[in-house]
């Protein structure tokens, strides 16, 4: 294999330029020195200049330099690596995946600053105001913010400014505030999940203190710059990329699709954010297993499975509540708490009889608990492989 691909580069001079400083919101400086890779041989050298070197490359110098400065595992500081990437295309991207981070201040403030030179304009911000996002989309590209402090009312803005094409209505002015954005919410923040985000965990390990390696300090001046040529070489190929990934929820697809547009002429790394991203859906799932959502959706799904044409909402809760008593948990739902998250789910009920209100697994309706299903129960709880409605062996019959 190339060690070029394998091993961090050292730098070598290079002409200075000023594409650099107008992209970084900095004042402009001098370039910084192209990136040498070495093969296999000590003493033999192959210059990559800018403009030369791939994705590949790119990333997998990103991703030794995350993990030489963290204690974050491989498959997590390639997602960092990748969500970084997406930065430098955002002109062309339907939606700005925001990365959210969560653990001990200090390792979260230490990732931030890698991510400062890694990233497109990028800016450290601690906590901001609503006011605030448009000035900080004036000064940056990419916008850096420790908020431990974040409620659930500034979480749903931060959702919504993933959206390009949203604006925000601020004293009779409209402003356009999407950008790429990351986010440290705290160590153990119990805000609801932010729209379109990749959520990930930087607790402290007992591993050793990361050293700094002779090749960092280079690289950390390098690769931005191969990063810029890299975005202008391909910037139009990332706004008209098919790529279209499968297999994950809708709302982890449309992240899939921004962060695979950006990686060119690579689909083995297209692959390797879509297995990456698929873990971090069931690692979602498995610690949503006993939440309200979960416990009500897997009812529902149990009931549909028993040929039924339809529940009560004080069936479904009662079946809630046993799946709660089995895992050691009582939370003792009630049919109108049920009703409420069915309808927020997306299934609304109706007056099935004058005993109360419920559901009526009609197709729609189970496509939708097959759905709902996917997103919020892990395969192991599902209550067997069977299709969710009967139907099926109704027509067989």
């Amino acid at each position: 294999m190339n060690a070029s691909i394998t091993n961090p580069p050292p730098a070598t001079p290079a002409a200075p330029t000023s594409s650099s400083a107008e992209n970084s919101g900095a004042q402009p400086e001098n370039t910084p020195p192209a990136i040498q890779a070495t093969t296999s041989t000590p003493h033999a050298a192959v210059s990559i200049a800018p403009g030369q070197s791939t994705a590949t490359q790119i990333f997998s110098w990103m991703t030794k330099m995350i993990v030489a400065q963290t204690q974050l595992p491989k498959d997590v500081a390639e997602l960092v690596a990748f969500w970084a990437i997406s930065t430098w295309f955002q002109e062309a991207l339907t939606i700005f995946p925001c990365l959210v981070i969560t653990g001990p201040a200090h390792e979260a403030m230490v990732l931030l600053r890698i991510l400062k030179n890694l990233c497109r304009g990028a800016g450290l911000v601690a906590e901001f105001r609503r006011a605030d996002l448009k000035d900080l989309n004036f000064n940056f590209h990419t916008v850096l913010i420790s908020a431990p402090n974040l409620d659930n009312r500034a979480a749903a803005l931060l959702g919504n400014m993933t959206n390009p094409e949203f604006i925000i209505v601020d004293q009779r002015s409209y402003l356009r505030c999407a950008s790429s954005r990351a986010i440290y919410i705290g160590e153990d923040s119990l805000i609801k999940k932010i729209q379109h985000s990749i959520h990930i965990n930087v607790t402290r390990t007992a591993a050793q203190p990361p050293t700094s390696a002779e090749w960092l300090q280079s690289s950390l001046s390098a690769i931005p710059e191969h990063l810029e040529h890299y975005r202008k070489k391909n910037v139009e190929q990332v706004r008209r990329s098919a790529f279209a990934p499968s297999g994950v929820a809708s709302g982890t697809a449309a992240v899939a699709k921004a962060l695979g547009c950006c990686i060119i002429d690579a689909p083995e790394l297209q692959n390797k954010l879509v297995a990456h991203l698929k873990a971090l859906d069931q690692q979602d799932r498995s610690q949503q297993s006993g939440t309200i959502e979960t416990l009500v959706v897997e009812a529902t799904l149990t009931l549909s499975r028993q040929g039924r044409e339809h529940a009560f909402t004080s069936e479904i809760a009662n079946e809630a509540n046993r799946l709660a008593e089995l895992r050691g948990g009582r939370p003792k739902l009630k049919p109108e708490t049920v009703g409420r998250r069915l309808c927020k789910l997306g299934l609304r009920t109706h007056r099935l009889t004058l005993d109360g209100n419920g559901l009526t697994f009609d197709m729609t309706t189970v496509d939708q608990i097959q759905k709902l299903a996917a997103m919020y129960v892990e395969e192991d709880l599902l209550p067997g492989n069977e299709n969710l409605h009967s139907s099926q062996a109704t027509e067989n019959k």
